[in-house]
């Protein structure tokens, strides 16, 4: 049982990156009150896992209507998964906000309208990444792990995101760096076994 947790959980919570996420955050609320940051972390977990939770429930029936198979699916969300550990490992040290092809915050004011739902709910935290391994595991583990995972993860991400000032005092922008390298590595590697799992299980179909 908790090895079938830790299967799920590991590659769920690498994708959805919750360090990565920190110094958005962080840039996107520092301006609003403690009641106004409390609501826009509330609002961008509810979006972001009602968006995982749709996709892994009715994922399945979306492929099957698009006729795309779940090896396809691996394969693609692989492809993508290995571009963002890519991305991760070589710029780690610069925040998702300031990489290249990211939007600049900006720096009045926000709501948390503003940005709950856009982009800390997606893409920050349901993007395409986490999207096709959420659709993917649905496909190999059991819904009720899936679901689990999912919730588990999400959970941990908001009690980071809630204590984000007292994490980065603990591991310090270096740490902030040093994991979202760590992470970069894990991402790849389990995006070529993403990749390998598709490729097998297409090749086993053939006459």
């Amino acid at each position: 049982m908790a090895f079938e947790f830790l299967i799920v959980f590991i590659p769920m919570f690498i994708v959805i990156d919750p360090f990565g996420v920190m110094p958005i955050y962080l840039v996107l609320t520092k301006s609003m009150t403690a009641p106004e940051r409390s609501k826009t972390l509330k609002y961008a977990i509810v979006f972001g896992a009602s968006l995982l939770v749709a996709f892994a429930l009715l994922g399945k029936a979306i492929l099957d209507y698009l006729s795309v198979s779940i090896d396809a699916l691996r394969i693609a969300g692989g492809l993508l998964l290995l571009v963002i550990g890519v991305v991760m490992l070589y710029e780690g040290d610069t925040p998702r906000s300031r990489r290249k092809g990211a939007e600049e915050p900006e720096e009045e004011p926000h709501s948390p309208e503003d940005v709950a739902f856009v982009p800390l709910g997606t893409p920050m935290l349901a993007g395409p990444g986490a999207i096709s391994v959420v659709i993917t595991l649905t496909g190999t583990a059991e819904m009720h792990m899936v679901l689990l995972s999912l919730a588990a993860v999400m959970i941990i991400t908001t009690l980071m995101l809630w204590k984000v000032d007292l994490v980065f005092k603990v591991i310090g922008n270096a740490g902030t760096r040093a994991l979202t390298r760590v992470m970069g590595l894990l991402t790849s590697a389990y995006a070529v076994q993403m990749i390998l799992d598709g490729v097998t299980g297409y090749v086993a179909t053939i006459p």
